[in-house]
């Protein structure tokens, strides 16, 4: 009966399993940036910047003998610089040898620059950047590549300073439609990855709040409605988390006028001075030493080093966050088949001698190390699972066994950046087993719950975020082991090969405790393992040492994405890869059982998974048999 139990449980369950979604990248190979000075990594050094302010034009080249050149506190990296960073890329300007930031100070998004509308004449439009970057590929983005599109706000300053107010909303709202049509054609050319801040609606004077929340909705919206995945970074929730503490963050100064600015003002120069800043510049300087760390604006726009590097950080989190929580479902398939593998292992102790009622009863533990790891620059997740399992098995005939086993286990995996999550796993067994030498086989299917609480912690700046939730989940699965042995004396040996099967779900759930919060959607992890090994035991009397060494393949497709939800704004969601495990590994088990007492045996065994991508796992399995 629990054989029949276990080949429907296995139908059901890798029906839809096999199926796989278009492969992912393992990494990212690229990064690339489009838009104005908030990423713009030195377009300027090397060309000159035409502005219509003569003296700027005049202090430029000292400013950047000195080291200055980019819209920060100079020799400090941009945003763009400090995202790229963290996934061991390069982010040098388009205009240099294997430059990838097309991003020019002043661009608006698809308008040129003119002495009659002011700005710098050298600034490459937005959307022309893209072209331009199109252009050079013969027509294909990098598909593995991460973008970054941050643009947008000089087209809303220009609308608030030179247009009439009748014509304002406009002129924004078709700036916004045009960057969506520049991102659509990246999408279609076959970018995946693609970062799109929104402008600080909450913050400016006049008109600005308003132009500001117009642009934000026409471009996240437009994209959304084009079917754009993209990642929507509310750079507006970041400016409010830093003004509502800003000690938190380290500044004393978060002000962009009066005493607020990091860089001295140039005579003459009226706006966006960061550039001609630098420790040792003759034109601007800083206004004291720790300046670059103390100030959040470096001028009256742009940002200092300290606030560059909040923003990357938290790009940086809205790109990781989904494959961090992927990794709660790839642990419970984990810690499931540890659960299933130690019941395999307990049934040729069960198939020993029964006492006079035919029953046989079993608790075992086991205490494991699994450290799962990600792709380049993405957080890497160590933990160590335990679990207990008790069972009772009956024997129907000389052949044939039946029972039952509940299990409990739980698992505290920490992620390599800040933070960690916590999974309570229940499940009920049934297994059976048949032996008729040379010929044995045998079965579990296994039903159970879980329950996760997250702790993902977040690094933004000299902070740590705290973002808290919980949720739970399923898990039904079911395992196939059938083998022929040969006995030669006492030693008995010989192939065998099985199957097991999960199909994990794990809740949809929201975050709260910060301006990093976000929701995520509920995930369905689907596994089928198959596994061909050998496996010898030994009879010495009261010792029976075995072994078994297996190599295993994942045949289910598991390029799974996982989708997130800013709580800070009404967004988008998005969606980005789920952790890759690697499909083939070896693993070998080895211990020894022994009578202790009369139909009573102890069992230890040690268990290890190698050569797999990605992740690594042993552990060690105590157990105690009884025949009644």
């Amino acid at each position: 009966m629990s054989v029949r139990i276990a080949l429907t449980a296995a139908i059901i369950i890798v029906a839809p399993i096999l199926a796989a979604e278009p492969a992912v990248a393992q990494t990212f190979s690229q990064f690339y940036g489009f838009g104005d000075s908030t990423i713009d990594s030195g377009w300027y050094r090397n060309a000159a910047p035409m502005s219509d302010n003569a003296t700027f034009n005049a202090d430029f080249p000292a400013a950047v003998a000195a080291g200055g050149g980019k819209a920060t506190t100079n020799p400090g990296q941009s945003s763009s610089e400090m995202l790229a960073g963290k996934f061991g890329l390069t982010a040098a300007p388009a205009n240099t040898p294997g430059g990838t930031i097309y991003a020019t100070g002043d661009a608006r998004n698809s308008q040129v620059n003119t002495p009659a509308t002011g700005g710098l004449q050298g600034a490459v439009p937005t959307a022309t950047q893209i072209g331009n970057y199109l252009a050079s590929t013969g027509g294909a983005a990098a598909p593995n590549a991460l973008y970054l599109i941050s643009t947008g706000g000089n087209d809303v300053l220009y609308a608030e300073n030179k247009l009439a107010a009748g014509s304002r909303a406009a002129y924004v709202t078709t700036a916004g439609s045009d960057l969506v049509g520049a991102v659509v054609r990246l999408r279609n050319a076959g970018a995946n990855f693609i970062v799109v801040p929104n402008q600080p609606q909450s913050f400016g004077a006049g008109d600005l709040k308003s132009l500001r929340a117009l642009y934000n909705d026409t471009v996240w919206s437009g994209l959304a409605a084009n079917g754009v995945n993209f990642i929507p970074a509310d750079i507006n929730a970041v400016y409010t988390a830093i003004f509502a503490n800003p000690a938190s963050f380290g500044f004393q100064f978060v002000s962009n006028t009066g005493t607020g600015p990091a860089c001295t003002q140039p005579a003459g120069i009226t706006s966006g001075w960061a550039t001609l800043c630098s420790p040792t510049s003759p034109i601007s300087t800083f206004v004291s030493p720790d300046a670059a760390q103390t100030h959040l604006f470096a001028d009256n726009v742009h940002l200092t080093t300290a606030g560059q590097q909040i923003v990357a950080d938290y790009e940086y989190s809205l790109i990781v966050a989904p494959s961090q929580i992927s990794f709660l479902p790839e642990a419970q398939v984990q810690t499931r088949r540890a659960i299933v593998n130690s019941i395999l292992t307990q049934i040729p102790l069960s198939q020993g001698p029964r006492g006079p009622h035919g029953f046989n009863a079993w608790i075992g533990g086991d205490l494991s190390s699994l450290k799962m790891s990600n792709r380049d620059g993405f957080p890497d997740d160590p933990g160590t699972p335990t679990a207990v399992t008790a069972g009772i098995d009956y024997a129907f005939t000389p052949h044939w066994i039946g029972g039952m086993a509940l299990s409990f286990g739980t698992t505290k995996q920490s992620y390599s950046t800040a933070g960690n999550f916590r999974q309570i796993d229940y499940a009920v067994s049934l297994y059976a087993a048949y032996r008729s030498e040379p010929l044995w086989l045998n079965a579990v299917v296994t039903a159970g719950a879980m329950h996760f609480d997250v702790n993902r912690d977040v690094t933004v700046g000299q902070t740590t975020q705290h973002n808290n939730g919980s949720t739970s989940g399923s898990n039904y699965s079911a395992a196939v082991q059938a083998g022929y042995d040969v006995t030669l004396g006492r030693l008995r040996s010989g192939p065998l090969a099985g199957m097991t099967f999960q199909r994990v779900r794990v809740g949809a759930f929201s975050e709260s405790g910060s301006f990093t919060s976000l929701s995520f959607g509920d995930q369905t992890r689907n596994s089928a393992v198959s596994e061909i090994g050998y496996q010898a035991s030994y009879d010495a009397g009261w010792l029976h040492p075995f072994a078994k060494l297996a190599w295993n393949h994942e045949l289910a497709g598991d390029d799974r994405w996982v989708s997130a939800s800013l709580t800070t704004i009404a967004a988008p969601s998005y969606s980005m890869p789920a952790v890759q495990l690697g499909q083939d590994w070896g693993s070998i088990t080895t211990g020894a059982s022994m009578a202790v007492a009369t139909r009573s045996r102890l069992i230890v065994a040690l268990a290890s998974e190698f050569a797999r991508n990605n992740a690594t796992s042993y552990g060690v399995q105590l157990g105690f048999n009884a025949a009644y």
